[in-house]
């Protein structure tokens, strides 16, 4: 697979991404009953250095797939025509472990942090692994992935 540049995703992404994991991934912070967010941030906001979200919801309890869909159609209305905006997805899911019965080894516990861009073609997600208590143990390195749909060009 070849590493295209269009196909990386931004400097400010990785850098948002990584202040995002570090203070959720920080000592003493408890996980155990995190709602799941929606936040929504102007991207030149971003870039200055202004962590404001203009949007900043609690995860539907329905189909996400659907509501992402929304969910990109009204950041791009909270930030106004011609202006770009970051989102972020951060939830709590659960994991087996590989290789073991599902009903001898108890689940992985994580807090999923998925930032994209409706500019950007490629989005940053990872894992911050937790344990029984809710307490973060593991920050995972992100992974590039890429997105699907219409993306606004630069």
């Amino acid at each position: 697979m070849s590493s295209m540049p269009d196909q990386q995703p931004s400097r400010l992404l990785q850098t948002f991404y990584d202040r995002l994991s570090r203070r959720y991934g920080a000592p003493g912070v408890c996980l155990r009953d995190f709602p799941g967010r929606w936040l929504v941030f102007r991207t030149a906001d971003l870039a200055a250095g202004l962590e404001r979200a203009v949007i900043d919801v609690e995860l539907p309890e329905h189909d996400m797939a659907e509501e992402l869909a929304e969910m990109e159609s009204r950041a791009q209305f909270a930030v106004g025509e011609g202006d770009d905006a970051t989102l972020v997805l951060m939830y709590l899911a659960r994991r087996l472990r590989p290789g073991h019965d599902p009903h001898a080894a108890p689940a992985t516990t994580f807090l999923s942090i998925t930032v994209w861009s409706l500019a950007h073609a490629t989005a940053l997600t990872g894992r911050i692994e937790l344990d029984e208590a809710g307490t973060p143990i593991r920050i995972g390195a992100p992974d590039a992935l890429p997105r699907s749909g219409n993306q606004r060009a630069c």
